[in-house]
C-alpha cells in the first residue's frame, strides 16, 4: 500500500539533536548501586526522534538544529542524514559540546532519571531564524521543540502562530508589512515542550500553537500550578490566562491523554488489550504521539484543501487514539524511535489497540489512496 501523500510538502522541525545513551536494567532499578544491565548509544533527541517518526510517515523533514564541528558530530549528522533527514539548513558552530542525552530505563522500561547535556542548542539565535524564513514560510507544519531558547521559541509562535492570540502592537506591525495576515497559507505550529523544566520557556506563547502534545507536569508547569494539578485545574488555568492551544493533547503516561479545547476536557485512556505491542522501552513514546497527531492534523488538513466537497474530519478523541497507538508501538523497541514504523503498521496497530477505529482507518486509507491518484 504506497500512502506517501506527503511527497511535495515538507516540515520543519526545529529541536535538538543528539547521542541518546541508554541504560537498560535487567531487574528492578536499585538507587545507590551499581545495577547489571545493557548500554546502547544511537542518534536521539526530542526534534530529531519527531523528525525520523514525520520522515518514516511518509513526510518531507528538514531539521533545524545546533551542530558542532568535531568528529563525534560528524558521526552524528552523518547517521541521521542517512535516515532522509535534512540538516542542510542547521547552523554548525565551533567548538560546541557535543549534545548528549543520559538515562536509565527500569525493567519495565520506564524512564528512572536522566541527564540531558544541550548546551550547544542554547547558541541558537534569532537572526539564524530570520536568514532561514524563507524555508519556514513555505514549510506546511513547523514542530518545536522545547531545547531551544526562550526568546526563539517567542520569535516563531510570533511569525507563526495563531492570529486569534496576537496583540495590537504585533497586529499593527503585521499590517506595515512584517507578516502577510492575508496570506492564505500558514504553517501549522506545533509545540514539544520537552520537559518541565523547559517547558517555562512556552508561559508567554502556548497559546498561539496550533497543537501541542506536553505531559501532565509539563502543562501544570506553563499553567503556572504544582505538578499534582488535575486536568480541570490545568485547562481552567490555561483559559484564563489565554495560554491555551488550539488542540492540547495532555500525556499521562500509563493512563493515557486528555484532549482540551476552549469548550471540552476529554479522556481517553491507553488502551488495556492484550494483543497490543510489548512495551519495552518507553523513552521515545512521546516523542511518537506527537510526531502522530502532527502527521494526522496535516493528512486532515491536506486532504480537507484538496477534497472541499468531502472534507476529511478526523475527532481528537480519534486523534489521540492513533497518538497513543503511536506510543505503544514506539515502546515495542529498544530504539528511540521504531525502525520499521510506517503508515501500514500504524494503523495496525490502532486497530489492534482500539478496534472502534476500524471504520476510520478504512476511510484514512482510502482518502489518501485517492489523493495519490490524482
Amino acid at each position: 500500500m504506497n500512502t506517501n501523500i506527503h511527497r511535495k510538502s515538507y516540515c520543519v522541525v526545529i529541536g535538538g539533536l543528539n547521542l541518546d545513551i541508554q541504560a537498560f536494567c535487567y531487574s528492578e532499578y536499585q538507587p545507590g548501586d551499581s545495577n547489571p544491565g545493557q548500554i546502547h548509544r544511537s542518534p536521539g533527541g526530542v526534534g530529531r526522534n519527531i523528525a525520523e517518526n514525520l520522515l518514516r510517515l511518509g513526510l518531507d523533514v528538514e531539521l533545524m538544529t545546533m551542530v558542532g564541528d568535531s568528529s563525534s558530530w560528524d558521526r552524528l549528522i552523518s547517521r541521521t542524514e542517512k535516515l532522509g533527514i535534512s540538516l542542510a539548513h542547521s547552523p554548525r558552530i565551533k567548538k560546541a559540546p557535543l549534545s548528549v542525552y543520559l538515562c536509565i530505563l527500569g525493567r519495565d522500561g520506564d524512564l528512572v532519571g536522566a541527564v540531558a547535556d544541550m548546551r550547544a542548542m542554547e547558541k541558537m539565535q534569532i537572526h539564524q531564524l530570520q536568514a532561514r524564513k524563507f524555508l519556514l514560510d513555505s514549510a506546511e507544519a513547523i514542530v518545536v521543540d522545547g531545547n531551544i531558547p526562550q526568546d526563539c521559541i517567542e520569535w516563531i509562535a510570533m511569525n507563526y502562530g495563531r492570529l486569534e492570540y496576537e496583540d495590537k502592537q504585533h497586529i499593527s506591525c503585521m499590517k506595515k508589512g512584517s507578516r502577510d495576515s492575508s496570506a492564505s497559507h500558514r504553517p501549522l505550529l506545533i509545540a514539544d515542550p520537552v520537559s518541565t523544566k523547559k517547558a517555562e520557556k512556552f508561559i508567554s506563547s502556548f497559546g498561539k500553537f496550533d497543537l501541542a502534545k506536553p505531559n501532565i507536569n509539563e502543562a501544570a508547569k506553563i499553567a503556572g500550578l504544582e505538578q499534582n494539578a488535575s486536568i480541570e485545574a490545568i485547562a481552567l488555568s490555561l483559559r484564563e490566562k489565554s495560554l491555551l492551544p488550539k488542540e492540547l493533547y495532555i500525556s499521562q503516561g500509563g493512563q493515557g491523554m486528555s484532549f482540551v479545547d476552549k469548550e471540552i476536557i476529554e479522556h481517553i485512556p491507553l488502551s488495556s488489550s492484550e494483543n497490543c505491542p510489548h512495551v519495552i522501552n518507553r523513552s521515545g513514546a512521546g516523542d511518537a504521539a506527537c510526531a502522530a497527531l502532527a502527521w494526522i492534523s496535516l493528512l486532515e488538513r491536506r486532504i480537507g484543501k484538496n477534497c472541499k466537497d468531502s472534507p476529511l474530519s478526523i475527532s481528537p478523541r480519534d486523534k489521540a487514539k492513533i497518538a497513543l497507538s503511536s506510543a505503544i508501538y514506539a515502546s515495542s523497541s529498544n530504539r528511540p524511535v521504531n525502525p520499521h514504523l510506517d503508515q501500514r503498521n500504524l494503523f495496525e496497530t490502532t486497530r489492534i489497540c482500539y478496534p472502534e477505529t476500524s471504520e476510520l482507518i478504512n476511510e484514512l486509507i482510502n482518502a489518501i489512496q485517492m489523493e495519490n491518484h490524482k
